[in-house]
């Protein structure tokens, strides 16, 4: 059996810490490690787990905190600011619609995927924003 010259070593161990490191920084940057309860796109708004979904023209907006526990968005509201056909920028209020859901209509249409800003209230002030990019259903 060959021994490894210490250089090779070095570099093959380096190399698999790097490689290591990578994968699970691009998992927490995507910070979700389950999949979307109602199958749109979630992203991390402030304290909140806010997953997006579009059918047709509806855009819903579902709310979860961070123990993955339904928020009561009563008292919420969102903005969405999309990216409509012909690149126009077109915006779409959300406001309560049940249990942990915001929605709202787009009244335009889009190519291709949905893509959008959402900004979240909260019942104590802007919670954040969240970007997009949602196949509609």
């Amino acid at each position: 059996m060959t021994r490894m010259p210490l250089i090779q070593w070095v570099f093959r161990t380096t190399l698999a810490a790097v490689a290591l490191l990578s994968t699970s920084a691009i998992v927490h940057a995507q910070g979700h490690s389950h999949a979307a309860a109602n199958g749109g796109q979630i992203k991390d708004i402030g304290p909140y787990e806010a997953e997006l979904v579009v059918k047709g023209s509806d855009l819903m907006l579902y709310i979860v905190d961070g123990q993955e526990k339904k928020v009561d968005t009563s008292k919420f509201s969102a903005t969405a600011v999309v990216l409509a056909k012909g690149n126009e920028q077109k915006t779409v209020e959300l406001t309560p619609s049940g249990d942990n859901r915001l929605s709202g209509k787009m009244d335009f249409s889009v190519d291709g995927k949905v893509r959008a800003t959402v900004t979240l209230k909260s019942p104590s002030g802007d919670a954040g924003k969240g970007r997009y990019s949602v196949d509609a259903k």
